[in-house]
């Protein structure tokens, strides 16, 4: 359901114009979880109590609702104006449709790279339009218990070779143990692992040169892969909702899955607590040591609306929420969930404060470290230095994860469904 959280009385016209009392009001649309959402309202209430002419309505919507939500207003006079789309092939798409402004001032300002993750920020046509704060990175769960006890290789894996032989050797379809769930379900985030598959394979969706390329070898190899590992997978695997990719690790189903938002905390705490020291993350492998492997990341973060009537106070704004201190407050909302865009967190004496992520720093460290070593905005970022929306599109619209269906579910041969999707992208995505 989308949220509508006012924080103090609308006193604008519509287009966030001065009202009588001569205050200003920043609309703020974003997608926070729950817990965050309270911390972003304390912040946006301490940024009111420094600033006396400018109150904050926040508004948070959904996932899916966010794009058609700026666009609605935008094209209304009443635009939002500080936005974070809810993804970075949302936010792209929209700034390629005219509802961003450019905002190098606030990044250069800050150093750049200096001071953000040189993976987390990006130019569109030479020009910055986000300032991030917080993303997620795909990580892969596995119980080393499980895999021990099965004699089976540790990760971090150095191939698909042994990737493939710690799913085998824990596999016990009799005691309903397996290695490794292949998700297939038509959603946008059930193609992640193919497409990182694939990245991991030297191959590509779109190219440097912008050209989609997805139906080679590279992409065919991937998808036999996926083939492979469906033999360690139980079927119930196939039509999973996201939610319930992780409960089956800690139940004892699964010995490796894969997820996005570090839940591993809280899933011990609610499904089996005798588990502390008992699962870990690590990255999922490339194909062999010829390969670098990658790992989905977010966290574009926010950016000024092209029709904002308050430029100055909403960069401001931006600057306030993407402070060190400030994205710190953000990340303890939900210890361990999330990693930061911003470099130095790990540094800040606050963020070891937290009982959970005490307990868990090196869990935490590693997570963070995966970001760092292997994480990139493939929706945007396939290529690095060079932005393009169409890889986002091709996930968040199933043609990954469908090519993956084809092969496994239907039994087509990979390399024609790689090229058969890939035509269907031609068409399709622009």
């Amino acid at each position: 359901m989308a949220g509508t959280i006012s924080l103090a009385g609308c006193t604008s016209l519509p287009g966030g114009k001065s009202g009588s009392s001569g205050t200003n009001t920043l609309r703020v649309l974003n997608s926070a979880y729950e817990p965050t959402q309270k911390e972003f309202k304390k912040l946006f209430s301490e940024f009111e109590d420094k600033h006396s002419n400018v109150k904050i309505k926040y508004n948070r919507v959904g996932f899916a609702e966010a794009p058609q939500k700026a666009s609605q207003a935008h094209a209304s006079g009443n635009p939002y104006d500080i936005m974070n789309l809810a993804s970075p092939g949302n936010n792209v798409a929209a700034a390629k449709k005219g509802l961003f402004q450019p905002i190098n001032d606030v990044i250069e300002e800050r150093g750049g790279t200096d001071y953000w993750l040189e993976k987390s920020i990006f130019k569109l046509d030479g020009d910055y339009y986000f300032a991030p704060h917080y993303g997620s990175v795909i990580n892969l769960l596995y119980r080393e218990d499980l895999l021990k006890e099965a004699g089976a290789p540790m990760p971090p894996f150095d191939s698909w070779d042994q990737y493939k032989r710690a799913a085998k050797m824990v596999t016990k379809p009799d005691k309903n143990q397996y290695g490794h769930p292949v998700f297939l379900g038509s959603n946008h985030f059930h193609g992640v692992w193919p497409m990182m598959l694939v990245l991991g394979n030297g191959g590509h969706l779109v190219n440097s040169d912008g050209n989609i390329v997805y139906g080679s070898k590279k992409t065919a190899e991937a998808l036999s892969f996926i083939k492979e590992m469906n033999q360690f997978s139980p079927k119930s695997a196939h039509n999973t909702s996201i939610p319930n990719m992780r409960p089956p690790l800690y139940q004892g189903q699964y010995a490796m899955t894969w997820y996005s938002t570090n839940l591993m905390p809280s899933d011990i705490e609610e499904y089996n607590p005798d588990l502390k020291g008992k699962v870990h993350v690590t990255h999922v492998p490339a194909k062999n040591s010829n390969h670098t492997p990658v790992a989905r990341m977010t966290g574009t973060g926010y950016g000024l609306s092209s029709k904002t009537d308050h430029p100055d106070m909403a960069k401001k704004l931006i600057k306030f929420v993407t402070k060190k201190e400030n994205v710190t407050r953000l990340l303890l909302a939900q210890p361990a969930a999330k990693v930061p865009m911003v470099k130095g967190i790990l540094d800040q004496d606050q963020l070891w404060e937290s009982e959970t992520l005490s307990k868990y720093e090196d869990h935490y460290r590693n997570l963070v470290g995966i970001a760092q070593d292997y994480g990139r905005i493939i929706a945007v970022n396939e290529n690095p230095d060079t932005v393009n929306s169409i890889t986002g599109q091709a996930l968040s619209e199933a043609y990954v994860v469908k090519s993956a269906q084809d092969v496994v579910l239907n039994g087509e041969d990979p390399m024609q469904s790689a090229q058969k999707w890939a035509k269907k992208m031609r068409q399709d995505l622009k």
